[in-house]
């Protein structure tokens, strides 16, 4: 059983409901079709005005059975958690009426649906910006408990027969945070390494923090922004036998066994890499879009890490395919 089909076939036994906010997109309605016939998701898509959307739907030849449409109504929603919302807005400054008219909004709807308990999962980006989608995530759902940075990752699928990987890797951060520091690199590595073993209990996770130089073999003073993340990294993991960190590591020390013997001979991850930290968001989002059109990988993401509740943020480059697989994803988170 390849990857895309375990994770279709674990997401089928949750048995888990999505609520998509961008109901309008012809590969939403798509995707959605196919998760219901599939039988992966039941699937709900908040609306302003559910005719036209059965009129797009038909007009594209999509077959809406089973899904759930609704128009945006606050009445549909936990009403003890509206309350919250609408007083956190107000502190903030918003006015009231302002606050309750944003819950008519699909996007902002969508994840009070999240937080009323209502579904397990939000799948949302394929329109809506990252920007929009982070905002209304942490102004509805609101941070975990444990977590200082919200962040993302790409679920990243190596080609048939590729000749050094065999399984799923991660990328983070590729989405969201244009410069963390060293504390944020933590953060990042922390929650990716929690990601990871939800999507594979039984994995050794390997983490490389990733740099231009490694162990030392290039003077800069930027890097000690990655040695330091790495050296709380493992500080964080001290006694935790399932994960190995390392770095500062280059990516050719971190994911080909010979150079990895070669240029860090004691590290355990050098060569073994399965989650790679960039150093900051260029680095991540250059490196993802390399491996996904030149590498042949599928990238499936971001999935957005450390908000309270699951939520993905689509790339608006999003395939009906890439839709279809990143919801089942987020039902095993």
């Amino acid at each position: 059983m390849n990857i895309n089909q375990r994770i279709l076939e674990l997401a089928r036994k949750v048995k888990g409901r999505v609520v998509m906010p961008e109901g309008f997109d012809i590969r939403v309605l798509k995707a959605a079709q196919r998760l219901t016939k599939d039988g992966i998701a039941s699937i709900i898509l908040p609306v302003d005005d559910v005719k036209k959307t059965e009129k797009t739907a038909a007009e594209a030849g999509i077959d809406l059975s089973g899904i759930e449409i609704i128009k945006t109504d606050r009445n549909l929603l936990d009403e003890k958690k509206i309350e919250e919302f609408v007083s956190a807005r107000v502190r903030k400054g918003m006015a009231e009426q302002e606050a309750l008219e944003l819950l008519n909004k699909p996007l902002y709807f969508s994840m009070m649906y999240l937080k009323s308990g209502k579904c397990k999962a939000c799948v949302g980006g394929a329109v809506y910006d990252t920007a929009d989608v982070l905002r209304a995530g942490l102004h509805v759902i609101g941070t975990a408990g444990n977590v200082k940075m919200i962040s993302s990752y790409f679920l990243m699928i190596p080609p048939e027969g590729h000749n050094l990987v065999k399984d799923p890797v991660l990328f983070a951060d590729c989405a969201v945070n244009p410069d963390p520091q060293a504390v944020g690199l933590r953060d990042i590595a922390v929650a990716t390494v929690g990601s990871f073993k939800r999507l594979f209990p039984d994995r050794q996770a390997n983490v490389a923090m990733l740099s231009f130089s490694t162990k030392g073999s290039a003077g800069s003073k930027i890097l000690s922004k990655v040695t330091e993340a790495t050296a709380l990294a493992k500080a964080y993991f001290a006694g935790n036998s399932d994960v190995n960190v390392d770095g500062e590591l280059q990516f050719d020390a971190a994911v080909v066994p010979s150079v990895g013997k070669r240029k860090a001979p004691d590290s355990l991850v050098a060569g073994n890499a399965n989650i790679f930290i960039f150093p900051e968001l260029n680095a991540g989002n250059i490196g993802c879009k390399i491996a996904e059109r030149y590498g042949g990988f599928r990238a499936i993401g971001p999935v957005i890490q450390g908000l309270a509740l699951p939520v993905s943020d689509l790339s608006r480059g999003a395939s009906v395919d890439d839709i279809y697989l990143i919801s089942a994803v987020m039902l095993l988170d």
